[in-house]
């Protein structure tokens, strides 16, 4: 399976292989464009959809990243179409049933399709009204901080709980690297911290194929950690904003998302360290309070989840292959990340209480639950909340 491992991102959209896992993967995305000063190729990739009216989404800080460039070349192009801006000021947008409320009070009778400008929220709301209506749509990407532009999924506030509801693709993917390098920085941040999530994802994802003779994929496993290795290894320019590092970052988070589509299953992006940033943002969301860009929470989870491998390493299966604590805090400290959950607010006590019950959020076996078994998750988490708190 030497081609799949060696394909660019280029070559995904559409291919369809038979895999030595014993299934058939395939990516049902029409269009995925990463390159710099790309605005010809998203008049290009939309050119199916000319002779219908486009409703283009953005905010006021992508609006002003690039949404107001990519509008007018689409009307000096000839395009019909509609523009809303979601206002944000100093308040964030949230994917709640306002903002879904808000977007679908703009789609029109004669509506066709839906384009949007920026990332993880307005991605969320964009592509589940898209999926709601029998909308396609596609995105333009304005940060790269996080891997869900090639997800199926939409992670939205609905009661004041997170939750996650099934959608589709969007029809196509453009990423440009001389946008997103100007990003703000705790975007970049996020998306580097997306990414060493994977790091202790695909080893939960070992362990319970070990453990639970769960399904998985060595050549999807290889495939994000070849993505992950190449984000990591030009790192060093991700602070200064080099559009060669941003290139890099922006091709593992598309590659890991399009991981899970490929494998039918979140285990090769997502595992303890997902858990536990999904749990601190619950707990923000039903308190009505802030909380940190997903992509920071996983990092700081995924340096939590290296302590807790270290601490059960004796009691592990063989060939658990696991990041260390301090590799993985150093790699954040790089690009001027946060690497504690005190960094994110988290208190003691919603820390304590995220490592014992965090694992009862879905049924996804990980190091946690494995910890649980062994009967020492209580006393490691004493031993991590010692050395993170005092």
């Amino acid at each position: 399976m030497g081609s799949i491992l060696e394909a660019s991102i280029a070559d995904f959209p559409g291919i369809s292989f038979d895999c030595a896992c014993g299934r058939r993967h395939s990516v049902d995305i029409d269009k995925l464009v990463v390159g710099s000063n790309i605005l010809d190729e998203v008049v290009k990739g939309l050119d199916p959809f000319r002779d219908g009216k486009l409703l283009v989404l953005s905010d006021t800080n992508t609006y002003g990243a690039c949404g107001e460039i990519v509008i007018e070349r689409l009307l000096d192009e000839g395009f019909h179409l509609k523009s809303f801006v979601f206002e944000t000021g100093s308040s964030i947008l949230l994917p709640d049933e306002r903002s879904l409320g808000r977007a679908l009070l703009e789609i029109e009778p004669d509506t066709s399709f839906i384009l949007v400008v920026g990332s993880g929220v307005l991605n969320d709301i964009a592509r589940i009204v898209s999926y709601r209506t029998g909308k396609r749509f596609a995105v333009v990407a304005t940060a790269p901080s996080m891997d869900g532009y090639t997800s199926v999924g939409s992670s939205l506030i609905v009661g004041r709980t997170k939750t996650t509801y099934y959608s589709h693709y969007p029809c196509a993917i453009f990423a440009d690297t001389s946008v997103m390098k100007n990003a703000p920085m705790i975007m970049i941040q996020a998306g580097y911290g997306d990414v060493l999530g994977k790091l202790t994802a695909l080893a939960d994802w070992n362990l319970t194929r070990i453990v639970n003779n769960e399904y998985y994929c060595d050549t999807i496993a290889k495939l994000v950690q070849k993505g992950v290795d190449k984000c990591l290894a030009s790192a060093d320019g991700l602070p200064g904003r080099d559009e060669q590092s941003i290139r890099f970052l922006i091709d593992a988070l598309i590659l890991t998302g399009l991981s899970i589509g490929l494998a039918g299953v979140s285990r090769p992006a997502s595992g303890t360290e997902h858990q536990l940033a999904h749990y601190w943002e619950i707990k923000a969301v039903e308190a009505g309070e802030e909380h940190a860009l997903h992509g920071n929470a996983v990092g700081v989870g995924t340096v939590v989840t290296a302590m807790l491998y270290e601490l059960v390493s004796e009691m592990l299966p063989e060939n658990i292959e696991f990041p260390k604590a301090d590799f993985v805090r150093s790699l954040l400290e790089k690009v001027g990340a946060f690497t504690s959950p005190k960094d994110l607010g988290i208190s003691r006590e919603l820390f304590v209480d995220s490592m014992l019950n965090a694992m009862n959020m879905k049924d996804k076996y990980t190091v946690l639950r494995f910890c649980a078994q062994q009967g020492k998750l209580e006393e490691f988490t004493d031993i991590i909340t010692r050395r993170l708190y005092d």
